[in-house]
């Protein structure tokens, strides 16, 4: 995670790849099994769900729709 960025903004990488984590495990996959179905590397799955990576609108939506949830779930709880 880039050390210039805010605080608030390094909590919510890291809320959001404890939610990906979450969804990803309910679903029952490894993440190179959501790294194939979003086209993006393993590695990166890994750095998001340990909040080193700031994830882009695109990757939420990719991961988002490989998970089959609308993209507001990777960064609330609930339905």
């Amino acid at each position: 995670m880039p050390d210039d960025l805010p605080p608030w903004i390094q909590q919510q990488c890291g809320a959001v790849g404890h939610r990906l984590r979450d969804l990803r495990r309910e679903r029952g996959l490894m993440q190179m099994q959501l790294g194939t179905r979003a086209g993006i590397d393993t590695k990166t799955i890994s750095r998001i769900e340990n909040g080193r990576h700031p994830t882009s609108i695109g990757q939420i939506a990719r991961l988002a729709r490989a998970l089959d949830v609308p993209s507001y779930r990777l960064f609330h709880d609930g339905p």
